[in-house]
């Protein structure tokens, strides 16, 4: 574990949440929610949130994007967009496939096939591209789970890959100019029953990896070797990362802050978390770590990462239970000893039982800190979702926004998916914080730096001590950009294409 200021930090003070689920106009009652996805899509600065609902007995599955009016209230604009489709939605995800500027909206349907909507004028409208002409999913085969955009080639262009039951995943590559490429020879067409997967950096060699969460089948970790004019290369098992439990979701981060990404695995069974040893060996240290249980049961839906109380070290939010199985939710707190503490109820957080689907953090009010949405999985019988407001004060968390210019000339992955942000400190020049910009995860606003406004990953660090430098290492590029000198509370926008050396 790296050593450094966040070390000598002195203890935080007790963190509470605040729920504002229903004062927001987040709830999202009366519906069953697999998943849902958080970014700025019409370009106002703040995030919005849209919501992919599944049908009950009772309801008619109508998604929903929450638009944030930017005073911690969200209004459902989802009909008036057109993006309100009424099939079983089961994720959804944001991102600027057309290299635009704006952000487009992908729906993944379980039964049907799937929806790609391209934003018109900064999202003030969209229209349907991925049906109407026939750009992804071309072959409605099997039952989409997850789908998110990633730049396997680093030509500055993001590509998609598709997880499915009942067939074979699918890969589409981009060409570079808005339409797709479907590609059956790249090794990466895992057919097992995919309930989810992720695009990362596993060995930080500069491109992206597959890691796959299969349902009652082994994992699988697929090594990008394009770059070497080579296929995706399966090495799950060689690396000790397939897990044979029944796998809901994988969560990635550095949660030891030794500068490579760590994956916790929520599972219905013992869940998992693998450390990364330098991208060539990974380790179970789940039960070391007091996280191979979900509290007092066995299903674990999904997981994700913040430092919620900006102490430096990264915690571990649980969704519990999940398809009408009760189960308590779960914050984990991290520490300097790698053993995580339940910090559910000292964090102000529910501790009865629930089924929560999904969960994820995202600083929703702008106020510097990760809040907190977690999505209801009991439909109209359950409290809905619920939104969680961070009330830790700004002086204790770094925001770090980066914009890459891409090798073209129309400005390709503006968002900077895939880059790698290290915070270091000033004084010992040691690295004592770790982030990439994962495309499942990344929260994608507009910002404005150098006269230039627009789209920019958001990547938020706890910041105790400080200063710090910030090094970005963005996709395709070999020579990192660093700046400083920064304390917590401040707000570091770093340009690939203003700054580039």
């Amino acid at each position: 574990m790296a050593t450094g200021s966040l070390l000598m930090a002195t203890s935080p003070q007790a963190q509470a949440f605040t729920d504002v689920s229903d004062a927001s106009g987040s709830a999202n009652t009366g519906f069953y929610s697999p998943g849902f996805s958080w970014g700025d899509y019409d370009a106002d600065g703040d995030l919005d949130l849209y919501v992919a609902n599944w049908a009950t007995a009772v309801s008619v599955p109508a998604n929903k994007l929450l638009n944030n009016a930017g005073d911690s209230t969200f209004a459902d604009v989802a009909a008036s967009l057109g993006v309100d489709n009424d099939q079983n939605s089961i994720a959804a995800t944001w991102a600027d496939y057309d290299n635009d500027g704006d952000l487009d909206l992908y729906v993944v349907d379980f039964f049907d096939q799937d929806y790609l909507y391209q934003s018109q004028s900064s999202g003030t409208a969209f229209s349907e591209v991925g049906r109407s002409q026939q750009l992804v999913n071309l072959i409605k085969a099997g039952s989409e789970t997850s789908a998110a955009f990633g730049d396997a080639d680093n030509d500055g262009w993001l590509d998609l890959y598709i997880g499915k039951f009942y067939h074979d995943n699918e890969l589409y590559m981009s060409r570079g100019d808005g339409t797709f490429d479907r590609v059956d020879d790249l090794g990466a067409g895992d057919r097992r029953d995919t309930a989810g997967f992720d695009w990362v950096d596993i060995d930080n060699d500069g491109d992206l990896d597959l890691y796959v969460v299969n349902r009652d089948q082994e994992n699988a970790l697929y090594r990008n070797d394009l770059s070497d004019s080579g296929p995706f290369t399966e090495i799950g098992c060689a690396l000790s990362v397939a897990n044979t439990q029944i796998g809901q979701a994988g969560a990635w981060a550095d949660y030891d802050n030794d500068g490579d990404l760590d994956v916790f695995l929520a599972n219905v069974g013992a869940n998992a978390l693998y450390r990364n040893d330098g991208g060539t060996e990974f380790v179970n240290i789940a039960a070391d770590a007091g996280v191979r249980q979900s509290g007092s049961g066995w299903l674990t839906t999904a997981a994700g990462w913040a430092d919620y109380n900006g102490d430096g070290y990264l915690d571990l939010y649980l969704a519990s239970g999940g398809d009408e199985q009760f189960q308590p939710d779960l914050l984990f707190a991290g520490n300097v000893s790698g053993i995580f503490a339940d910090s559910t109820s000292s964090a102000g957080l529910p501790t009865s039982v629930t089924a929560q689907l999904s969960a994820g953090w995202a600083d929703f009010d702008n106020n510097g800190s990760p809040d907190l949405y977690a999505t209801n999985g009991f439909g109209p019988f359950g409290p809905g979702n619920r939104l969680f407001r961070n009330n830790r004060s700004a002086d204790r968390f770094l925001r770090v926004l980066v914009r890459g210019k891409g090798p073209t000339a129309n400005g390709a992955n503006l968002a900077a998916i895939g880059a790698q942000i290290r915070l270091i400190d000033a004084a010992s020049n040691d690295t004592v914080a770790y982030q990439q910009v994962l495309p499942r995860t990344a929260r994608v606003r507009t910002v404005e730096s150098e006269g230039v406004t627009g789209a920019a990953a958001e990547i938020i660090f706890g910041a105790p001590a400080g200063p710090y430098n910030v090094q970005v290492k963005f996709p395709g590029n070999d020579v990192p950009i660093t700046r400083g000198v920064f304390v917590g509370g401040e707000i570091v926008i770093i340009d690939e294409e203003v700054f580039d050396e």
